[in-house]
């Protein structure tokens, strides 16, 4: 195992969705989905392709879409003790947050994606851990380093 699994940010998967009305979700979800076959690969079981599933969600007008999101709760609470991690939160409450979420004009459906969406990043961070992939090293830029002066056409200006 080389490829380090990356952990998803909560707040940009709903700042993101919101401002593109959607449409990061889905990319989202399409790469989620791709990760959660990668963590819990030999269970025997397969996420299916979220293309797939957002058009049966969407002639179902959206059942099928929580049963999609129930499957990947479920898979990521059982495969969890293969990291020695314990999910209270399985397919039935992210079931439920859904259901009641659609009769609720949606105030579940958020709190079902936060549940998902946090199980996958514990499992994640354990997976990388597990497989002793490091964390990726950020490069801090120095604003205000005197190292090298540049005018606008990128030439290098002698101080």
């Amino acid at each position: 195992m080389d490829a380090r699994i990356p952990k998803k940010s909560i707040f940009k998967f709903f700042l993101l969705s919101c401002i593109t009305l959607g449409i990061y979700a889905i990319f989202f979800w399409h790469k989620l989905g791709r990760n959660i076959n990668t963590l819990c690969e030999g269970d025997g079981k397969r996420t299916m392709k979220y293309g797939f599933a957002f058009f049966l969600s969407v002639i179902t007008f959206g059942i099928y879409g929580i049963i999609w999101k129930i499957k990947l709760a479920e898979r990521l609470k059982v495969n969890a003790e293969r990291y020695e991690l314990i999910i209270p939160e399985g397919g039935l409450i992210v079931g439920l947050f859904s259901t009641l979420g659609i009769i609720a004009l949606g105030a579940g459906i958020p709190i079902s994606s936060f549940i998902v969406i946090k199980n996958y990043n514990m499992i994640a961070d354990a997976y990388n851990k597990y497989n002793d992939l490091p964390e990726p090293e950020e490069e801090l830029v120095d604003l205000f380093s005197n190292d090298e002066v540049l005018d606008l056409d990128g030439e290098e200006v002698a101080e």
